[in-house]
């Protein structure tokens, strides 16, 4: 089983968006999934049941044959040994570094404040056994320059890997949290640029963790 904890120290920052999709992208490959919704929002579980759940304690849908949902605030359920795979939808709060043990941190950064708000937690990171792997997240509205010195900075990060491609602002993945579905399923959402980033983004986690023979 492996498990990938989706956390910043920042809030709308995406971390939704990755978990919803990563947790999607893997059932559709017939890999057992449980996706677990840490942030008391809950807005996870809402997405992942087409809008239609009143978020509280115990919650636990059924998606679909290979994906599981469950809201279970500031710590992962005891029992998850059944999945293959664990995506956590992390709060942005600094003591879920130090309850949550994964095997990959996929931290998204949309610009200066959130590489600020994880240097404030990246001490704590490094102390957990799981790889960090920062993605730039919709940061190309603010300029080339900008996504570039974004980069430059977040490669000067110890011990993380920055991803290559950035998933850049797209309305078709915007429009994804508002349909409660996957960027792939809205309207004129399949093949856009979006689409295609969250997709490969999807694809290249879930190798790395080691389920590229099921993709």
């Amino acid at each position: 089983m492996k498990t990938i904890a989706v956390y910043n120290n920042k809030g709308g920052i995406g971390k939704t968006t990755f978990s919803v999709h990563v947790a999607l992208y893997a059932a559709k490959h017939h890999i057992r999934t449980l996706a677990v919704g840490l942030d008391r929002q809950g807005d996870l579980c809402r997405w992942l049941a087409g809008g239609d759940c009143e978020v509280q304690d115990g919650l636990s849908y059924r998606h679909s044959d290979y994906l599981h949902v469950v809201y279970s605030p500031m710590e992962l359920p005891a029992r998850i040994a059944n999945y293959d795979l664990v995506i956590a939808d992390c709060p942005p709060a600094i003591e879920i570094v130090d309850s949550v043990t994964a095997d990959m941190w996929l931290v998204p950064l949309d610009g200066r404040l959130a590489m600020e708000n994880l240097g404030n937690i990246y001490p704590s990171l490094r102390r957990t056994k799981g790889t960090i792997t920062l993605v730039l997240n919709r940061c190309d509205l603010a300029g080339k320059r900008v996504v570039e010195g974004l980069r430059e900075a977040a490669e000067q990060i110890p011990n993380a890997v920055v991803r290559g491609a950035p998933i850049p602002a797209s309305a078709a993945i915007a429009k994804a949290a508002e349909y409660f579905r996957p960027v792939w399923e809205v309207p004129y959402g399949k093949g856009t640029q979006g689409d295609r980033a969250i997709q490969q983004l999807c694809a290249d986690l879930l190798t790395d963790c080691g389920f590229g023979g099921k993709l």
